[in-house]
């Protein structure tokens, strides 16, 4: 149980420091647009003031520590579930999802707003704008359906 544990905390602290460390590395450098796959993906860096998809977006003081109280809600939820974690897919998907959110947190405490820097089309047709945390999120949240799917827990006789 203590494996899984440094498994699952493990790999969020290891996620949320590789975001940080992305993000101010990119800030630093000044990125600009760039297209990576033409008609896939692009970086196009912008702050994001919103949740998902620029929903709620918040440009007031109080909306921006609103959104910030939110998340540090869902984190310690999900920080909760990563300890309770029963097997290593579990623990590395919640390790991922809880990364993820820790790393969006981190930059809305320093910009009030998280750094999307990947910006997915198809051809003309937009998708979705996302960042390195976002990713994480993105890949944990598979494994853990994945896991409950595979991982009967045993029932008590």
């Amino acid at each position: 149980m203590i494996r899984l544990r440094v498994l699952a905390l493990g790999l969020a602290a290891l996620i949320s420091a590789a975001n940080f460390v992305l993000v101010q590395w990119m800030l630093g450098i000044g990125v600009t647009g760039r297209r990576l796959i033409p008609g896939l993906a692009d970086f196009r860096p912008a702050f994001n003031r919103g949740v998902s998809f620029s929903l709620l977006t918040q440009d007031s003081v109080t909306g921006c520590r609103l959104l910030i109280a939110l998340l540090m809600v869902i984190a310690s939820g999900v920080a909760v579930m990563a300890w309770r974690a029963a097997t290593p897919l579990a623990s590395i998907g919640f390790g991922l999802v809880l990364g993820g959110a820790l790393g969006n947190l981190c930059d809305r405490l320093l910009h009030c707003a998280v750094f999307d820097f990947l910006s997915l089309h198809l051809g003309n047709l937009p998708l979705f704008d996302c960042n390195f945390a976002d990713i994480a999120i993105s890949a944990g949240v598979p494994l853990l359906v994945l896991d409950s799917l595979v991982h009967k827990p045993a029932v008590p006789p």
